[in-house]
């Protein structure tokens, strides 16, 4: 009985060591199983890969896109096209021709309460004074709006800065879309400019402190 173990023993150890060494390529790596799925090629998104990796004027793989590139002069379904430049002029067009595209009610001044807890707070200040927490650690120098019953600005310019940026604050047209840009507005013109839910509030006056 003992000797029938000890070949066992002896069988199962010679086996296991062919087993090891033979499941073993060149370069001492076991070999892969279906290597493309562990390892999958990258394809960029816009990429012809006709004109890359050493393959310049290979017609099969000519325009071999991840994606296609929309056709020149189309827009996505539901984007609505912004007519006005980033620039002095395309601000003051918007300040003179542009107004809030959906209603104000408390939905949307609620909507805008939470947005600006999002994104304005930390410069603008939970009153709307320009003394948020990043001006107060003087990462950027104290704002020169502050929003209050005082400033004549209109809906329009707010917009065009919020879409573009203005100054040291940022273009924003990418975090927040067009129906959440003016729900911001609202809870600003009427939370702290005391601007009524009921009131055609369009004015092409400013501050000259805006203009800067």
């Amino acid at each position: 009985m003992k000797k029938y173990l000890n070949n066992s023993i002896k069988i199962t150890v010679v086996a296991a060591v062919i087993s090891f060494s033979s499941c073993k390529e060149k370069n001492g790596l076991a070999p892969e199983y279906m290597p493309d799925m562990y390892r999958s090629p990258s394809l960029e998104t816009y990429v012809d890969y006709g004109e890359l990796r050493g393959k310049q004027g290979n017609d099969s793989l000519r325009n071999v896109l991840n994606a296609r590139k929309p056709v020149a002069g189309t827009i996505h379904r539901g984007f609505s096209p912004y007519p006005y430049a980033n620039s002095i002029d395309g601000y003051n067009e918007a300040g003179e021709k542009l107004t809030s595209a959906i209603p104000y009610t408390e939905q949307s001044v609620a909507k805008g309460k939470e947005l600006y807890g999002m994104f304005c707070v930390h410069c603008h200040g939970t009153t709307g004074q320009g003394d948020g927490t990043l001006v107060e650690r003087e990462v950027f120098p104290p704002l020169p709006i502050k929003f209050n019953e005082n400033i004549v600005l209109s809906e329009g310019k707010m917009f065009h800065s919020i879409t573009f940026g203005k100054n040291l604050m940022g273009a924003h047209a990418s975090q927040l879309n067009q129906e959440e840009r003016w729900q911001l507005i609202h809870f600003i013109r009427v939370e702290f400019m005391k601007q009524a839910l009921t009131a055609n509030i369009v004015s092409t006056a400013d501050t000259n402190v805006v203009a800067k």
